[in-house]
């Protein structure tokens, strides 16, 4: 066990760069354009937006672009329900997950992003720490003024465009919930999964993450039947919202490799698609989310499967920081990285194999 600790906290301080990769294409399943979401933080939104506009090229609906600020909007509302509540021993944050997106669908609808954003701020943790400042505010009081939410929503409002109550699209008027039903986006469809052994296998849990402030749940799986259920969703044409740790040991900026390297193979110019990498079962992955060396520091939308000229399988995977490194805003994720690094996904429930989706449905 202390091996396979000290071989974590080895590789994960690793980084490198290496020239542009070529790959051969297994399946590449349709996604509009990369999106840039600046210094802000709502990647979560980003990617999940991201997957609706493919569900909905999938289901030739079109081709659409999403308001991301839309859902972190409502994001904001919710969690200032929940800190207040809480009396503040609760994280606000700027972070959330794919299943926010669907509730908030659910609940509010979705508009596209001409019609709703955020004032133009580089860095939006502006807001942030201005909306927190007002909530902490409050909490010294023993009993907050009746109308807080009222005062929160003025201070947030005025970060934003103001939200129409009608909006057109291709000719004819919408409101947020009628645009849902045209675009016949059922929230119901999706599903959450993970893989971690602190909870049983298939059944739904809580994933204990700060971001997790709605508590939403989690059908967990083995990590050798996660990746069979990405790879089998992504060869019938539907694509996946990945969750994982990013930023500890990678920079898309640099080589566009999402890679686990062994222990000792570093250097400039070493890494490749056919650099030699960690053996990631479900212990180790265990491990290094308890110690917290696997976070849920990003999210991005898995949208197809590649090979490098060895015949090793990589996953395409659309960022939402802009056309920048060698895939031009895509990363190579290798499938030692994806089983180590994946905290969780989103994707649409018919995509799973039949035998997984009827253990699921049977819950």
């Amino acid at each position: 066990m202390k091996s396979i600790c000290v071989f974590i906290l080895m590789f994960v301080t690793f980084t490198s760069f290496s020239q542009k990769e070529e790959f051969t294409i297994i399946v590449e399943n349709p996604t509009t354009s990369v999106k840039n979401q600046l210094e802000s933080g709502p990647c979560w939104s980003y990617a999940t937006c991201s997957f609706i506009e493919s569900e909905l090229l999938r289901l030739n609906k079109g081709t659409y672009d999403l308001s991301e600020d839309f859902f972190v909007y409502y994001a904001y509302i919710d969690k200032a329900h929940n800190y207040v509540l809480r009396q503040g021993e609760t994280s606000f944050r700027p972070g959330g997950l794919a299943h926010d997106v669907l509730r908030i669908i659910k609940e509010k609808g979705i508009i596209p992003d001409q019609y709703f954003k955020i004032d133009y701020i580089r860095n939006t943790g502006e807001v942030q720490e201005v909306l927190s400042s007002y909530l902490n505010a409050i909490l010294k009081n023993d009993y907050p003024t009746e109308n807080w939410m009222k005062h929160y929503r003025a201070i947030l409002d005025s970060y934003y465009n103001p939200l129409p109550k009608q909006f057109e699209v291709k000719g004819q008027d919408f409101t947020p919930v009628s645009f849902t039903k045209f675009l016949e986006i059922n929230a119901d469809e999706y599903i959450s999964l993970t893989s971690f052994t602190h909870h049983p296998f298939n059944i739904n849990f809580a994933l204990e993450l700060r971001d997790n402030y709605a508590n939403g749940l989690f059908y967990n799986v083995a990590i050798n039947e996660l990746v069979q259920i990405i790879d089998t969703s992504l060869i019938h044409g539907y694509t996946i919202v990945w969750d994982g740790d990013l930023s500890k040991t990678f920079s898309a900026n640099d080589n566009g490799l999402a890679m686990l390297p062994q222990v000792g193979i570093n250097g400039n110019n070493k890494l490749n698609a056919n650099t030699p990498e960690i053996n990631v079962d479900q212990q180790i992955r265990q491990i290094s989310f308890e110690r917290l060396q696997t976070t849920d520091d990003h999210l991005m939308h898995i949208i197809g499967l590649v090979k490098d000229k060895a015949g090793k399988k990589f996953y395409k995977v659309k960022d939402s920081e802009g056309n920048v490194g060698p895939y031009s805003g895509y990363i190579y994720m290798s499938e030692a990285y994806l089983k180590m690094k994946t905290v969780s996904i989103m994707l649409n429930k018919n995509s799973l194999p039949k035998e997984i989706k009827k253990r699921i449905d049977e819950k």
